[in-house]
């Protein structure tokens, strides 16, 4: 059994509160905006749910949480997605929502899609300023991955 790691601030910071908001208000009114099925839109959004699921079984469903802050009990998962990127579950949701941009299309969802890539780039930030304090190995997992887009970022 794990135990608590006294040097980790098991607390959520405003800022991370923050973050999740925007994260919720950005992914639900994209979501929610849909209208109509086209094809193209949603086998993107199939994707991000299939990447999303593959994530959460090889994190394990217990460990996910909205929040950035590591908790006492994180390991470091470098197996299933995580071992091409370190935010898959980022990834899903930037392509999951990317579906609902074009159901139908409105200048104002690149937007709010674009208000999501930020967010999830800032929760990225803090997570790996934590990985890299916990987890000395950290550094050499970051060279050999990429953090939301294989072969480009």
């Amino acid at each position: 059994m794990l135990e608590f790691d006294p040097t980790i601030d098991q607390r959520p910071k405003w800022r991370s509160l923050v973050l999740v908001g925007l994260q919720f208000i950005c992914a639900a009114t994209l979501v929610l905006s849909a209208r109509g099925v086209a094809i193209l839109p949603m086998l993107v959004t199939a994707l991000g749910a299939s990447l999303g699921t593959w994530a959460i079984v090889a994190i394990g469903h217990r460990r996910v949480s909205m929040m950035p802050e590591i908790k006492g009990s994180t390991q470091l998962v470098t197996a299933g997605p995580y071992r091409v990127l370190r935010h898959p579950m980022y990834a899903a949701l930037l392509l999951f929502c990317a579906g609902f941009i074009f159901s139908p299309f409105r200048p104002w969802k690149i937007g709010a899609w674009l208000v999501l890539v930020f967010v999830l780039i800032a929760k990225s930030r803090i997570e790996e300023r934590q990985l890299l304090a916990r987890f000395p190995q950290y550094a050499d997992y970051a060279q050999r991955s990429w953090r939301f887009l294989p072969g480009i970022w």
